[in-house]
């Protein structure tokens, strides 16, 4: 069994639902890329990225939130950077602007490897950094990130946006203990002839957030962090299943976001991916119960759920619960949601 495999079901045994996205981010910090984890409050983004920072330990830095005007500050540290850096809640910044800030530039830095700007009060230049970065944000701060342009501009293409969908019913205090051995770094890993069919389904996955020419960068990265994980020097088939498995939940992105123009006018269905995480945590799930996460009352919840008929369903039933129609239905399965591990 592939060693991320095993690190998954170690995770949850004792935090059911958490393993996959443990692993993305593990997976995310080999390949040297730009993890942005999508999930409301108290669904385990934190978790997640403690027992990374745990597990990487020298490998890692940690911070509430970074602006660009903090990395004059910072600047000589991330130079030469090869490590993690993991910005635990992008919702801690005090304004959308020092939000957009920090998602623009590090997205960029992942890519570009340097940060050059010189400002009246200050000036950046940081150079040579081949790190990987994680941010956790929540999807109420979703629409906002998206409407700006440099959302299409810089963002989307750069990042891989991970959406968590499970409320952890009995929250775990302890984050999970894992080992990890960190293998051979990605640029020794060979990159066996692409297999056919399993790289065609990855790079349909991949188009459902980046372009083409972004699907071959990340998507060979990816599978080779899969195998020095598992420590090995060249791709084989266990890494695409262990990717395709991991990857799935990217494609809601297709599902979640509207727009209404080809580079601008989205929008973020904040209020669907509330009730879909809500629908994949609690069996049944309840009218009271989403009262309860939420904090509405059942007025509310009741007209929001009617809006989405496509979506769900509403039975009257005592106690009152909401149902998936067919098409959600084949939504969740697309995008892994019960799938076993």
């Amino acid at each position: 069994m592939h060693k991320i495999h095993q690190l998954i079901r170690q995770v949850n045994k004792t935090h059911k639902g958490l393993g996959p996205l443990v692993a993305i981010n593990i997976v995310g910090a080999k390949a040297k890329r730009c993890i942005l984890t999508v999930a409301p409050a108290g669904c385990g983004k934190s978790a997640a990225t403690n027992t990374v920072y745990k597990t990487l330990k020298d490998r890692t830095l940690r911070y509430d939130s970074i602006t660009f005007a903090s990395l004059h500050k910072l600047r000589e540290k991330f130079t030469n950077y090869n490590g993690h850096i993991i910005i635990d809640d992008l919702g801690a910044e005090r304004s959308l602007y020092a939000r957009l800030s920090t998602i623009t530039t590090f997205a960029n830095l992942v890519h570009t490897h340097h940060a050059i700007k010189e400002t009246q009060g200050y000036g950046v230049d940081i150079q040579n950094f081949y790190g990987s970065i994680a941010m956790n944000v929540q999807p109420v701060l979703m629409n906002s990130l998206i409407q700006n342009e440099d959302w299409v501009a810089v963002v989307r293409d750069k990042t891989l946006r991970y959406y968590h969908l499970q409320r952890p019913l009995k929250p775990e205090m302890e984050t999970p203990k894992i080992s990890v051995n960190w293998g051979t770094e990605i640029e020794q890993v060979k990159m066996t002839k692409t297999l056919g069919g399993p790289y065609y389904q990855l790079e349909l996955m991949g188009l459902t957030q980046w372009s083409h020419a972004r699907c071959l960068e990340h998507i060979p990265a990816l599978l080779k962090a899969c195998a020095s994980l598992d420590e090995r020097d060249a791709v084989n088939s266990s890494d695409y299943r262990l990717l395709t498995k991991l990857l799935r939940p990217m494609q809601l992105e297709r599902s979640i976001i509207n727009t209404s123009g080809f580079e601008y006018g989205r929008w973020f269905e904040n209020n669907l991916y509330c009730v879909l995480v809500e629908l994949l945590s609690h069996k049944p799930c309840t009218i009271d119960t989403i009262c309860e996460d939420y904090k509405i009352p059942p007025t509310t919840v009741t007209k929001l759920i009617e809006q989405m008929n496509l979506w769900i369903t509403i039975n009257n039933t005592p106690p009152r619960t909401i149902e998936p129609t067919e098409s959600t239905k084949y939504t969740l399965n697309l995008i892994g949601a019960n799938q076993k591990w």
